[in-house]
């Protein structure tokens, strides 16, 4: 199955930042498009996705430039995979599907994910590890209507937004996050295997696509000894 355009474009871009300087500045959006011979569209997802996962950054008026090197530590609040945050640290990722079920959310969750009261959400429970240590304890919603038929099958193979991208055409464009410093309980602290009482940060993270719907939303416990929360954040008049 050929790659979505914004994919292709995502893959060609990525080499050529491998071998450019960080700070170098990239083409405009309109010297892509003719490059690439794409829509609009397609180049700002493609710049939005490598934006997300720190390879580039944008100044507004001024352009889009590869990102400095010194990004090297793993983000929970990237876009991208898991597995892809710990390759850039030498790390190996890994993730235990506990359970996926259709539940009736209640109307918190339902009110994320823009459900009516009847309708469904899968809920899916996750343990991710880094070289098999626990990491992160997740618990995402994610509406039955886009993804009907969602199973363990599916997300044991392939990452979860990858299943998004590739079996679903629902693309991961925007989330929104509120994270909370708290300390574990009991249970908390088992799926973590850490003490109780161990600080942790509670990321509560509603994901949207390209067309403005929220896709999933999610709460993670991230251990607070293990991850460091970095955000950028740029001056518009620089």
């Amino acid at each position: 199955m050929a790659k979505p355009l914004y994919r292709q474009v995502i893959l060609d871009l990525e080499k050529q930042i491998k071998d450019m300087k960080p700070n170098a500045k990239l083409p405009s959006e309109r010297q892509l498009l003719v490059k690439y011979n794409v829509s609009r569209n397609t180049v700002r997802l493609a710049l939005q996705d490598l934006e997300e996962r720190g390879l580039i950054y944008r100044l507004h008026g001024k352009g889009t430039f590869v990102s400095s090197t010194f990004l090297n530590q793993p983000n929970i609040g990237g876009m991208y995979s898991f597995s892809e945050e710990l390759k850039r640290t030498g790390q190996k990722a890994s993730t235990k599907n506990q359970s996926l079920e259709l539940i009736i959310p209640n109307k918190n969750i339902a009110a994320q994910l823009n459900l009516t009261s009847n309708e469904k959400a899968y809920k899916l429970v996750r343990l991710r590890l880094a070289d098999n240590e626990p990491r992160i304890f997740s618990t995402s919603y994610l509406p039955e209507k886009l993804f009907s038929e969602l199973s363990l099958n599916d997300l044991n193979a392939k990452p979860l937004y990858d299943v998004m991208k590739e079996k679903y055409d629902q693309i991961s464009v925007m989330a929104f996050e509120d994270v909370e410093a708290v300390c574990l309980n009991q249970e908390e602290s088992r799926n973590l295997a850490e003490k109780v009482g161990s600080p942790s940060l509670k990321i509560f993270r509603k994901t949207i696509n390209d067309k403005n719907v929220p896709i999933e939303f999610t709460i993670s416990l991230a251990r607070g000894d293990k991850f460091v929360y970095r955000s950028r954040q740029y001056n518009d008049l620089f």
